[in-house]
């Protein structure tokens, strides 16, 4: 899975559309990915930055990482929106298993 795909159009969302789906914050330095769900992926967006910056993240891997090189070398994408009822743990659990047989390293 590329990297264009599990970004996808982030443009939209980032001028107010909200969606529901999988979302993946992305360390363009050591090219790890964590991946969660959201019902609102603006908001998500910005509750993951402000933990993050705050040193409150529950990945401590991810948290170790972003505080030594700091924000600029995060990005915090939609990977996957959901379909209109798709249940978001099954799609997570899918998107995991793509990323993990692409070869993607993981944040726990």
């Amino acid at each position: 899975m590329d990297n264009a795909k599990m970004f996808g159009e982030m443009n939209d969302y980032c001028i107010g559309k909200t969606a529901r789906g999988v979302y993946r914050i992305y360390n363009l330095k050591t090219d790890r990915s964590y991946f969660g769900t959201t019902e609102d992926i603006v908001r998500t967006r910005a509750e993951e930055r402000f933990r993050l910056d705050l040193g409150l993240h529950s990945s401590r891997e991810l948290q170790k990482d972003y505080a030594e090189t700091g924000l600029e070398l995060f990005v915090i994408d939609m990977a996957r929106e959901a379909e209109e009822g798709e249940s978001l743990p099954l799609l997570l659990d899918e998107v995991i298993a793509e990323a993990t047989a692409a070869g993607l390293s993981l944040y726990h």
